[in-house]
């Protein structure tokens, strides 16, 4: 089985384009915290790509610095390059949700303008 599910923040803000088909794709970089026990704060930074829908949902609510959940699939390129094989490793994005407080989102300056009883948030105004 092939499933990678990843918790991270966005490295940079999201570019949205279209293939000469008119489907829409994204490439962007997930900071995901490594785990250490001896608390050395260190990141792997992994390449992600998603497209259709996925990539248009990404690309309007997710902002650098924000953090996202998802799930996906590894997929594994070969190129050349200088006469030997390059492999690279990528994540297929399927699935994406929002992950973080509101007052998170807000301490990154995504969600300006966004009212404080937005009904779609986790917190309750009451």
């Amino acid at each position: 089985m092939n499933l990678v599910i990843l918790k991270g923040r966005l490295a940079r803000d999201i570019n949205l384009h279209f293939s000469n088909q008119g489907i829409a794709y994204t490439n962007f970089t997930v900071a995901v915290n490594r785990y250490s026990k001896d608390n050395n704060a260190s990141a792997d930074f992994i390449y992600c790509t998603a497209f259709g829908k996925t990539a248009q949902f990404i690309a309007e609510y997710f902002r650098k610095g924000q953090e996202i959940l998802l799930r996906g699939n590894i997929k594994t390129e070969t190129l050349e390059k200088e006469g030997s094989k390059v492999y690279k490793q990528s994540v297929f994005v399927e699935n994406v949700e929002f992950v973080g407080s509101k007052k998170d989102k807000e301490n990154n300056g995504t969600d300006e303008g966004e009212n404080e009883t937005d009904p779609n948030s986790d917190e309750f105004p009451f």
